[in-house]
């Protein structure tokens, strides 16, 4: 029986990836990014290549993916990669279905003009707009702090039992993260 999978924010290490998906026995059918940033978009070629599939991102971040290779270097000194297109812009979507999965599209921009967080089930990718005990980086040229309080306030009404996958850390549940996330309770109760 295949195991239809949609790879999300493949940051780097395509190879690990590959790997991963092989000894699993997943059948990519998708990428989708929550955000271009670089370290959330260095494998998507590589993968999308390898496996043919189609490549999701918001069109507003559309710039700034072709600036992976600059920040990639400035930031990390790393070796340029090759840099992806989008196949299909999340722009105006709601909902995506992909094989068998639906995906509620929420558009989150601040941490990036471009920012989704991707529901499905009772699970939402948050990419870097909600971390675990943190929010949103803001000290980006593109970031903006008045759009990443209002994503961040509709996310605070969302199901309570909701699972989040941050880009980067440990997973939490929304409520959790209602209750003791500092900097998230700041913005809902600012203005």
């Amino acid at each position: 029986m295949q195991k239809f999978s949609v790879i999300i924010d493949p940051g780097d290490e395509p190879e690990k990836i590959i790997n991963y998906i092989s000894i699993s026995s997943f059948n990519p059918v998708a990428i989708i990014n929550t955000h271009a940033h670089f370290d959330h978009t260095g494998a998507v070629s590589v993968l999308k290549n390898k496996y043919k599939i189609p490549f999701y991102l918001h069109s507003a971040d559309r710039r700034l993916l072709q600036y992976l290779n600059f920040y990639r270097k400035l930031i990390f000194q790393g070796e340029p990669v090759e840099v992806p297109s989008a196949d299909y812009f999340l722009d105006e979507m709601e909902e995506l279905i992909i094989s068998d999965f639906r995906f509620e599209i929420i558009h989150s921009p601040g941490h990036t003009k471009g920012s989704v967080c991707l529901l499905i089930d009772n699970f939402l990718f948050t990419g870097d707009t909600l971390l675990k005990n943190n929010i949103g980086n803001l000290n980006f040229p593109e970031s903006n702090r008045n759009e990443l309080f209002n994503s961040l306030k509709i996310l605070a009404t969302l199901d309570e039992k909701i699972i989040i996958y941050p880009g980067h850390g440990e997973s939490s549940r929304l409520g959790k993260e209602l209750a003791n996330n500092r900097k998230l309770i700041e913005v809902i109760n600012s203005k």
